[in-house]
């Protein structure tokens, strides 16, 4: 941590996390907000998470890992119908997350494009520090009416809201040049990885991959070829299923319609928790994502940190991230391709090999969440503190707080000077707490620089 001139004590924030979906409902945005939310948690941070709640599912209000959950109710027929994920809030949507922002001293939104997002972030605006990830753009969809809409809310309502926020998070390059379409400014997207935890996602063993085989029925001497996801068109799960063939068998874990007719060597396995997949990854052979639209995925990272060689659409944002074309297989998402590349690297061991050693390396390099997440805490640090140096920020869970203290609002209308408790020069022997590290350098990493 070196260049890093002085640390700065601050009190944990108060974070209001609004998801139009998070567990129990599955999907890559519901393990993002539940990760940012028990990260944030254990950094001493008090984290409350607004979501849906569909039917019966899950609590009105509960404590897990150290966060809040309040659930709202909603009517979810679009997705249950039609596929279309876009939960509608009840009413009474309004005055408890009225309630919720006004208590709360950062609101970060969960995708532009949701009621529910729209609605915090108009309650925050001018209120609280605003922050937005944006985890899509356009999603490809075979319904006119459906894209219409899309094109409607982001060129309308998308724009206000992402101008409102101090930052915009981006996951791929494909989503920051569609923001930047939109009139965003450069300087105020964040593009980063979402990260997993690589202590949880790693390699298995011999015995562990025959019991999930046997689990699931699959023969223990049969290379798998995996694909994990929502099954919808942009994902593109049709054209793998086409690329099926006797020499392996093709996996597909997630969510969605399953076809009525499927070819043998072909399995669709619904829905797994995350054990499940964990498990999964470490019983396959080959991890396939041949959506459009979609860069190293949450799906992708938990693959490679598993130590899975990885064949996904060759997208041209891919040049951002300086793989090794060695290391990552990019072809178009064409069946006659990915069949060609899934055989290619089932009858080269050594290409094998290294393939699976790189996904891993490259997964301790860049897609640990616990690093990720400090990035993003010291964006809310910066809101609530502004300071004009490098700065390492202590998240102590015992840190007292000034009473009614509002160190946003005292910033924004000291126009610019630093608000908070003193600074502190670094020495030897001091605070004991845990540490959110912003190194020399790290406003690069979370604007793409190191990408």
């Amino acid at each position: 941590m070196a260049n890093i001139s002085f640390i700065r004590q601050a009190p944990a924030a108060r974070v209001l996390i609004v998801s139009a979906y998070a567990d129990p409902h599955l999907g890559g945005v519901e393990v993002v907000v539940a990760q940012q939310a028990r990260t944030l948690a254990a950094l001493g941070h008090e984290v409350t998470v607004v979501t849906s709640r569909c039917g019966a599912a899950g609590a009105g209000r509960e404590e897990v890992d150290g966060y809040t959950v309040v659930r709202i109710p909603a009517w979810n027929g679009l997705e249950e119908r039609k596929g279309i994920p876009f939960p509608i809030w009840s009413p009474s949507a309004l005055w408890r997350l009225a309630g919720l922002i006004h208590r709360a001293e950062v609101v970060h939104v969960h995708d532009a494009h949701y009621g529910s997002s729209v609605l915090a972030a108009t309650l925050a605006r001018r209120r609280r520090p605003l922050f937005i990830t944006q985890h899509v753009g356009m999603v490809e969809h075979d319904t006119a009416l459906v894209r219409l809409v899309q094109r409607l809310v982001y060129s309308w309502v998308g724009r206000s809201v992402w101008r409102w926020a101090e930052t915009v998070t981006v996951y791929n390059p494909i989503v920051e040049g569609f923001l930047r379409g939109h009139g965003v400014p450069a300087d105020n997207i964040r593009l980063t990885y979402n990260g997993i935890d690589t202590r949880e996602f790693h390699p298995g063993n011999v015995a562990a991959t025959r019991l999930t085989r046997a689990r699931y029925g699959i023969a223990p001497d049969v290379p798998v070829v995996l694909f994990v996801g929502r099954l919808v068109p942009k994902k593109g799960f049709q054209k793998l299923v086409e690329a099926c063939g006797p020499e392996y068998e093709i996996v597909l874990a997630g969510p969605g319609r399953i076809p009525s007719e499927v070819p043998a060597g072909v399995r669709f396995l619904g829905p797994l928790g995350r054990a499940e997949l964990r498990d999964l990854y470490q019983a396959s052979d080959i991890f396939a994502f041949p959506a459009v639209g979609e860069m190293l995925t949450l799906a992708m990272q938990e693959a490679m940190a598993c130590g899975l060689p990885v064949v996904a659409a060759a997208e041209e944002g891919y040049s951002r991230y300086g793989l090794d074309p060695a290391g990552v297989t990019l072809v178009p998402p064409e069946p006659e391709a990915m069949r060609a590349a899934f055989l290619q690297i089932l009858a080269d061991p050594h290409r094998n090999a290294y393939m699976s050693a790189y996904s891993r390396s490259l997964a301790e390099e860049r897609f640990e969440w616990q690093r990720n997440a400090a990035h993003q805490a010291s964006e809310y640090h910066r809101a609530l503190w502004p300071v004009g140096h490098k700065t390492l920020f202590l998240a102590a869970s015992r840190v007292k707080r000034p009473p009614r203290l509002q160190p946003w609002q005292r910033a924004r209308s000291a126009e610019g000077q630093a608000g908070g408790p003193p600074a502190q020069p670094l020495a030897d022997g001091g605070v004991r707490a845990q540490l959110t590290a912003v190194p020399a350098g790290a406003e690069e990493l979370a604007t793409g620089g190191s990408l």
